[in-house]
């Protein structure tokens, strides 16, 4: 069991407690009871609290705001998670507040991003950020947010971002500006292989540029899946491959 982001508060030999942070495009129960048995696994490990927060743009979650139980014998189990809604969530639709901060910038943009303003406020924040960066947020926040969210991010960028910039140029090479059916497929390999980057940089690891060509080129989405997934645990870029080629992911 992964969990999106676990967040552990004091020394490690001494855990005060864990916080477990789910990112879900739509809530479901099967989630939920996925998370409580998460939940009690990292509460066994540590012997210490363990804290559940949801974030979500799905308009339903406030259904979701019941404890969830699981029965096991004689045992019950109990999880009271934080749900995060859209309500929750800011609506930011100034360039510079989002600019100020862009992690909440994402959450707007995942949760509120189906209005106008907000995806234009997101796209004008994305022109005046470096071209590599710009591509990662994009992708990022594409991911996460709501298939509505999305198709209007993808008009905005058609609409609002000149052809002749460096940024709309590398975005639409990857299509992810692109409207066909191709073109979307395209543009979820280039948000996948944004994250992939995004998480490798995060790691610190060094990115040569012919792995990062392999990578931003790649339109497998299962393998470009198995590359995050192997990103998350990777010391050396090498991590990501099962040969010198890289063309098949390790089983």
């Amino acid at each position: 069991m992964h969990a999106d982001t676990v967040v552990f508060g004091g020394p490690p030999q001494d855990r005060w407690f864990s916080t477990i942070v789910e990112v879900e495009t739509e809530m479901s129960e099967q989630k939920l009871r996925q998370t409580v048995e998460a939940a009690e696994m990292l509460r066994l490990e540590t012997r210490k609290p363990v804290y559940v927060i949801f974030i979500t743009p799905d308009p339903g979650a406030a259904r979701f705001t019941e404890p969830v139980e699981i029965h096991s014998g004689c045992l019950t189990i109990i999880m009271q998670p934080v749900i995060v809604g859209p309500d929750r969530i800011p609506v930011l639709t100034d360039a510079k507040q989002m600019a100020a901060d862009l992690l909440t910038a994402a959450l707007s943009v995942m949760a509120h991003g189906h209005l106008p303003e907000v995806a234009e406020a997101f796209i004008k924040l994305l022109t005046d950020l470096p071209d590599d960066d710009a591509a990662s947020l994009f992708g990022y926040t594409i991911d996460m947010a709501a298939p509505q969210a999305r198709r209007l991010l993808e008009e905005t960028v058609t609409t609002y971002i000149p052809e002749h910039s460096p940024w709309a140029q590398s975005l639409y090479r990857k299509g992810q500006a692109a409207g066909l059916e191709e073109g979307e497929h395209r543009g979820r390999a280039a948000g996948e292989a944004a994250s992939v980057l995004a998480v490798l940089r995060f790691r610190g690891i060094d990115v040569p540029l012919d792995r990062h060509q392999q990578i931003t080129t790649c339109t497998d989405l299962a393998l470009l899946e198995v590359w995050l997934r192997r990103a998350l645990e990777a010391t050396h870029i090498d991590d990501l491959f099962d040969d010198g080629s890289g063309s098949e992911p390790r089983t």
